[in-house]
């Protein structure tokens, strides 16, 4: 356990030795060739700004960013934009070792290759040369092809296409989702408003009902006033206690 301690390291320290060497024979024109790279990678693919293949290891990915982490650091690049790089850098290291961004850009990866797979595979059946119609059969074919730069050269630009695809569709999600949450915080707060109101409304009758009692009370206490102009029925007479029936009137001939 100790000697294989000690090889782990001696192999850092031999990593940190190269390294050193390394950036002692870089130019600043390469430095700044390097920001300007980062900077023109295609943003949804971190594959890119690490300058990786999609079969890259984790601990490729972490040796990948510290080597050129180096290289545009902005204490050691004189780039106007170094600084912009350097963070770049840290957001593609930083989606390559979170597991579930890893695989979803993977997953991206794998439909892309299954696109040129199934257009390559359209474009050999129109070739009817035994010769690669026998390696189609055996399989030999498609590894070479996917070997080669030409494969690369597409798999990265339709990796670039799904991915755009998927992040046009994401954010198309989120205004449908942010436009339903202000549609229901507007229901919500025209719902408040209409009940302040009623609770307004319902405080201010409470607040005249002595004031309306005691209107009703005067009422029937004077009785209701005839406005001017008014005609209003007769009064009917008191009877006279005397009389047990009420006298009417006789025609005269």
């Amino acid at each position: 356990m100790g000697d294989a301690k000690a090889n782990s390291t001696s192999s850092v320290a031999l990593d940190d030795y190269l390294l050193k060497e390394f950036f002692a024979e870089v130019s600043e024109v390469e430095r700044d060739n390097e920001v300007i790279r980062i900077l023109s990678c295609f943003k949804l693919n971190p594959f890119e700004h690490l300058n990786l293949a999609f079969d890259s290891s984790i601990d490729d990915v972490k040796k990948q960013y510290r080597k050129l982490s180096l290289l545009v650091h902005p204490d050691k690049c004189k780039h106007p934009q170094a600084k912009e790089a350097f963070g770049a850098l840290a957001k593609a290291q930083q989606l390559m070792l979170d597991q579930q961004e890893r695989d979803y850009i993977l997953s991206q990866v794998n439909a892309a290759k299954e696109e040129l797979r199934a257009k390559r595979k359209k474009q050999l059946k129109k070739d009817t040369a035994s010769k690669i119609k026998q390696l189609v059969d055996e399989g030999k074919y498609d590894q070479q092809y996917e070997q080669s730069e030409e494969f690369q050269k597409e798999l990265k630009l339709k990796v670039r296409e799904i991915l755009t695809d998927q992040e046009w569709r994401r954010r198309k999600m989120q205004m449908r989702i942010s436009e339903e949450e202000g549609r229901v915080k507007k229901d919500e707060e025209e719902q408040k408003e209409m009940w302040k109101k009623k609770r307004e409304h319902e405080e201010m009758w409470e607040g005249t009902r002595e004031n309306r009692v005691s209107s009703w009370r005067d009422f029937m206490k004077g009785g209701k006033k005839a406005k001017k102009g008014e005609l209003r029925p007769p009064k009917l007479k008191t009877e006279d206690p005397n009389k047990s029936y009420v006298q009417r009137p006789v025609k005269r001939g």
